[in-house]
């Protein structure tokens, strides 16, 4: 009778250890590269570029208003958030040359494309 019981509950640990333990040794999966933020992607986007040391650091002074901009106006209308957005947007036109703007929007475009394709 011991002997019966004590068999019944070693098979019921090990019912409730066995997929525990699996699904322990799987391996993290990471997120796909569509599902990267707007701003790493835009980023990205910006370091394929060959930009000078002047057009980095102007780069990361307009992310860095941008970022206090978003920060200040999180509960703002959509209107007055598309404008903050369009005003970035001016400014990084502002640093790029045309040819690296070129390359810059034909980039974001195709992340763009990208990332509407991968949500379908």
């Amino acid at each position: 009778m011991f002997r019966t019981r004590f068999i019944s509950a070693a098979a019921l640990a090990v019912a409730f250890v066995m997929p525990a333990a699996a699904f322990a040794q799987t391996a993290p999966v990471a997120p796909p590269a569509a599902h990267a933020h707007h701003r790493g992607a835009m980023r990205e986007a910006l370091g394929q570029l060959n930009l000078s040391p002047d057009q980095r650091t102007r780069l990361d002074a307009a992310f860095a208003e941008a970022k206090q901009a978003r920060e200040a106006n999180r509960n703002a209308d959509p209107a007055t958030r598309k404008a903050n957005r369009d005003a970035f947007m001016g400014k990084i036109d502002a640093i790029l040359s045309p040819d690296q703007r070129t390359q810059f929007h034909a980039s974001m475009a195709k992340m763009r494309a990208e990332r509407k394709q991968h949500a379908s």
